[in-house]
């Protein structure tokens, strides 16, 4: 499909000099010996979906679309779809940044829209395609400014769609090519760089024909690799090492060091930071790039048939922090999750009916379905997913322990007051091991009863409430007032001067508390004696 004449192709094949020294050479790969470690790509997609780019940062909301679509997973489609949503409002900003077209915005634009199983040619109102080489100049380069990266993406993008790549394209890329075999830009002189080479690779294997260049570029980027496993990078070395990782992958390497390497740094949260700096936190462009290698793809053949998945599945309703028999967490494992109370829980399909939670089963009475998601059930393989059942139990200081899976069903389950169940959906293993998803909020280690100063009151008095030190200290504080147990009308603050109407009644205060991650818990007070007067 490329546009590229006999004697092209001849001065193409031959290379430079430093291609053909490089040919039958083979780089010493980095050690794998922590191959055995594998990161989590659940735990990462999860991160993205609960963390999704603003409306406005079009870009992220293409690199979080990717990493999501690279898990090929329909349990991400809603958020997806969401991301599809931003992309077509904002795209005519995205594209005419400055009323001038951005070509290379166009490719990027596109490979995310192909990627998703749309139409490239008939999105947002554009088609994206031909925006990739509208105006194209005579030299073939993409964009304001010498970049390679930028005349790769709109290769990838061109091959992708199934359409002509002009010539003048593959030659700009080329020529950015230099002696060492990298890839880079031109900022007041030639700027090597990882990122770029392995969108080149990528690039040049979609073309084929190009075994020199091509090799020459492997081996620059072998040569590069870290004995870690790792690229180095100034920006993100889990940026470099995910997408020239994944380039390397396509073109049949070994990347497992690389792959160990990225269980080294991944977060608790599942994220990825973008500097190797302490206690850096998770960004989602990293996450979205670790996540092309994790999961075997590329921006060559990264994909998620969007049409392919089912419409969102029923909402999990919303989540509760108050509870006065069990809790019932469930965890759809991609970034869905909501926390709600049992009041009967006699076994483990008792509490999640009890919870307004839908139970769907199979023919065999195996629960497989929990609100209606998954809405499809594929045909079981080993690498299937299932609705794993946990329990947890709450400590002494109001905290909560490690959850622990089910030895039995949830129809043979006796869960126990203030205990939780948990759901989460995840891969098959074989293996019991603690997952990730979350616990009900905390209870509290100290919960007094309220007091009433005056417990022998009469018409005309002022009562002051004593909250009591909770502990831990809770975000908000409610009061109200109670007459023979009926709430007294805007009677909510630390005192009560007594009425009239509250004669011959005892009084009573309720004080409930709340907190960020913590319960919703109320304490009533003791009644004092009738009021006189």
């Amino acid at each position: 499909r490329i546009q590229m004449s006999s004697s092209v192709k001849r001065w193409l094949a031959a290379g430079t000099a430093a291609a053909v020294a490089l040919l039958g050479v083979t780089a010493t790969t980095p050690s794998a010996s922590a191959a055995a470690a594998a990161a989590d790509g659940t735990k990462a997609a999860n991160y993205i979906v609960r963390n999704l780019p603003d409306k406005s940062s079009v870009g992220a909301s293409i690199s979080a679309a990717l990493g999501l679509a690279s898990t090929s997973d329909c349990t991400y489609a809603p958020a997806l779809r969401a991301l599809v949503r931003q992309l077509e409002r904002n795209a005519k900003a995205y594209l005419y940044e400055g009323r001038k077209l951005n070509q290379a915005r166009a490719a990027n634009l596109a490979i995310v829209v192909k990627s998703l199983g749309l139409n490239p040619k008939k999105f947002a109102g554009y088609n994206l395609v031909s925006l990739v080489t509208k105006n194209l100049p005579g030299d073939g380069r993409i964009g304001s400014s010498d970049s390679a990266f930028s005349q790769g993406l709109a290769i990838v993008a061109l091959d992708r769609a199934g359409a002509t790549i002009p010539v003048t394209l593959l030659t700009k890329l080329l020529s950015l090519q230099d002696d060492s075999g990298a890839f880079g830009y031109d900022a007041g002189g030639f700027n090597a760089d990882p990122d770029t080479t392995a969108v080149s690779l990528l690039a040049l294997h979609a073309i084929g024909e190009l075994d020199p260049q091509l090799d020459e570029a492997v081996g620059w980027a072998l040569a590069q690799q870290q004995g870690d496993g790792s690229w180095p990078n100034d920006f993100s070395p889990v940026d470099s090492t995910g997408l020239m990782g994944s380039a390397l992958a396509t073109l049949g390497h070994d990347m497992s060091s690389a792959t160990a390497w990225l269980a080294g740094v991944q977060n608790p949260d599942g994220g990825f930071p973008n500097s190797l700096e302490a206690a850096t936190a998770s960004d989602v462009m990293a996450t979205a790039d670790a996540l092309y290698l994790i999961n075997g793809t590329s921006l060559l053949d990264v994909s998620l048939n969007l049409g392919k998945c089912p419409k969102n599945p029923k909402k999990l309703p919303a989540s509760t922090a108050s509870c006065t028999g069990v809790w019932v967490v469930v965890d759809r494992g991609n970034g869905e999750e909501t926390v709600r109370c049992a009041k009967k829980y006699g076994n483990g399909i008792e509490a999640l009916k009890s919870a307004g939670l839908l139970v769907g089963k199979d023919g065999s009475g195996y629960l497989n379905r929990i609100n209606r998601f998954p809405q499809v059930i594929e045909p079981w393989t080993p690498s299937s997913k299932y609705w794993s059942y946990w329990h947890a139990t709450q400590n002494a200081d109001g905290t909560w322990g490690d959850w622990q899976e089910y030895g039995v069903g949830a129809a043979g389950s006796t869960p126990a007051k203030g205990e939780a169940e948990g759901w989460y959906w995840k891969a098959y293993t074989g293996e019991t091991t603690t997952t990730d998803f979350p616990t009900p909020p905390d209870g509290y280690e100290t919960a007094p009863t309220p007091t009433i100063d005056n417990t022998a009151p009469k018409v005309g008095d002022t009562l002051t409430v004593t909250v009591g030190d909770w502990s831990p200290m809770p975000d908000g504080v409610k009061i109200r007032w109670y007459r023979s147990g009926k709430a007294i009308p805007r009677e909510t603050g630390e005192t009560y001067k007594i009425t009239k109407a509250s004669y011959a009644k005892a009084i009573t205060v309720k004080v409930t508390v709340s907190g960020d991650g913590l319960q919703t818990v109320s304490k009533t007070s003791d009644p004092t004696a009738r009021v006189t007067r």
